[in-house]
């Protein structure tokens, strides 16, 4: 389905309001499970992987390490936010238990949104401290500052699992079936990048060899590597 059929399918046995919130929390947090997924492929999966990347381009890996680094964990901040910042309203799952009239459902989201909130806790401090602002004790590195959590593998996959167990709740009360976020997939991604770069790791290492030999022929250009 599209995400426009997506969101009239929910809305159809939702209602709107619950429907239109449901359906652009569910692409917030299917965006989320790929984003991890590829920032995973390029940089959390082995070392062979890593060093492949440096002998590439290693300076600009390193910025788009951090860069998606503090994309994911604003974004996992922003979509388990309270309900309302300054005033204004916000798309976060905490809205989920107010929109539902089923008691029982209602129960059930309002413990998921205590996990929730548990388990994205540290992206929040990340979010707060280092990237949305610079805990000036952080920036200057003073011995009476306290340390940002650890940001791994293993904190970031609960939260994102968290949010996948309160949004099913859902899918399963509505549409009596689950989704996994898990199998979010995409075409042409981080694993192409990697094997393309293998290419022409390769490929340099035959020039520079060529070179160092006293062969000047040439020959080096992409479609001949």
């Amino acid at each position: 389905m599209t995400s426009a059929e997506m969101e009239a399918r929910n809305i159809a046995v939702m209602g709107e309001n619950l429907g239109k919130q449901y359906s652009a929390l569910f692409q917030e947090v299917a965006s989320l499970y790929y984003f991890w997924k590829e920032f995973l492929e390029l940089f959390g999966t082995n070392d062979k992987r890593i060093e492949r990347l440096n002998k590439s381009a290693p300076a600009f890996f390193q910025m788009l390490q951090e860069q998606q680094f503090e994309t994911c964990m604003s974004h996992l901040a922003r979509i388990t936010d309270s309900p309302k910042s300054v005033g204004k309203p916000n798309l976060t799952v905490r809205n989920l238990p107010d929109l539902v009239t089923d008691q029982a459902l209602k129960d059930t989201l309002l413990a998921h949104v205590d996990n929730v909130k548990a388990n994205t806790e540290f992206c929040r401090n990340w979010r707060n401290r280092r990237f949305a602002h610079h805990d000036l004790a952080l920036a200057i590195k003073d011995r009476q500052a306290k340390p940002l959590p650890a940001a791994t593998k293993e904190t970031v996959g609960a939260a994102l699992q968290a949010l996948s167990d309160m949004l099913n709740v859902i899918e399963r009360f509505y549409h009596k079936g689950g989704c996994s976020f898990s199998d979010v997939a995409g075409h042409n991604g981080a694993a192409t990048l990697l094997y393309i770069l293998g290419f022409g790791v390769m490929g340099r290492e035959k020039m520079v060899d060529r070179i160092n030999k006293g062969d000047f022929s040439g020959g080096d250009t992409p479609e001949h590597i």
